[in-house]
């Protein structure tokens, strides 16, 4: 499939999705259903904040990445580079396959050969979803009913295994980097084994964190009741369902995904549209139109576009 193809394709998917969006919010959305007194924009607000701390923690990963392998760039640029890398991830099909390249391409007029710590930063990203999708049945399991605990177990320890992989790969890209053709290796950049220490961590987590509270928050505003655990667990499924190639973004697979999850917690379909729609406008659309801004913003300065 040819870039300007793909590009058709996430721009008819995003424009079908958008359609979608504005049906289900006519059916499903009824303001009453929010309890917060200061109402849905005070929720909006919040989350969109949440959101934007999730891509700046990503962007540092990024940027960790850089001086790794001995580039600098500012935290600036780092977030600027995150928003190119979501907005691709997120607009084209198979998009996060794109990002690295999105992302390096961002920053390509002050460090070069980026495109091995947007990998890793990326890597990391779905070590931590798969980690935390782990942990969340895990927990869940220790007072789930009995035919239920040894399926979440093993789900659970398969989760762990292969976040357990994701991170190996994530931190030992150099000695990866040394088995590919030179042509690859000259297109990537350079990569290193960059282990994972304590900012790290907190760069990860800390997205993660984020994230994961923004959906608890749009639930507690909908008056939909969920544990910690549960909404962990949630998070964690509808993101790696998101993963599924086939659509920019797993627009249609994450928001299965979370309506899914959220019926096994309980929450009635009906019910878990309206919160689940709003979560996606602030996780996945928020995102998708800042780096689109940012991507053309980026665009505009190059010599490409300069010539």
């Amino acid at each position: 499939m040819s870039a300007e193809t793909r590009r058709r394709l996430g721009i008819a998917v995003a424009g079908l999705a958008v359609v979608a969006y504005a049906v289900a919010f006519a059916v499903f959305f009824d303001p009453s259903q929010v309890d917060l007194s200061w109402g849905l924009l005070g929720v909006l607000v919040v989350a969109s904040g949440l959101q934007a701390l999730a891509v700046w923690l990503f962007g540092e990963l990024f940027r960790q990445g850089v001086d790794a392998i001995g580039g600098r760039i500012s935290s600036a640029l780092g977030f600027k580079a995150a928003l190119v890398g979501s907005s691709v991830a997120r607009l084209l099909p198979a998009g996060g396959a794109m990002t690295p390249v999105a992302m390096a391409w961002a920053v390509r007029p002050y460090a070069r050969g980026t495109s091995g710590a947007a990998m890793r930063a990326t890597a990391l990203n779905y070590a931590g979803l798969i980690f935390l999708t782990g942990a969340g049945l895990l927990l869940y399991s220790i007072d789930a009913p009995a035919d239920q605990v040894l399926p979440l177990r093993i789900t659970a320890a398969v989760a762990f295994l292969v976040g357990a992989a994701v991170l190996a790969v994530a931190t030992h890209l150099g000695a990866l980097g040394e088995r590919l053709p030179k042509r690859i290796r000259a297109m990537v950049g350079d990569m290193v084994d960059d282990p994972v220490d304590l900012r790290s961590h907190l760069f990860l987590w800390g997205r993660v964190a984020s994230e994961v509270a923004i959906l608890a928050l749009v639930m507690w505003a909908f008056g939909v009741d969920l544990s910690l655990v549960e909404v962990m667990t949630v998070f964690g499924v509808s993101q790696i369902a998101a993963g599924i190639p086939g659509t920019p973004g797993g627009i249609g697979f994450a928001e299965a995904g979370l309506i899914g999850s959220l019926a096994f917690f309980g929450v009635d379909p009906a019910v878990a549209v309206a919160p689940v729609l709003v979560f996606r406008v602030v996780h996945y659309w928020l995102s998708a139109g800042a780096g689109l801004v940012a991507g053309t913003s980026a665009f505009l300065r190059s010599a490409e576009a300069a010539a």
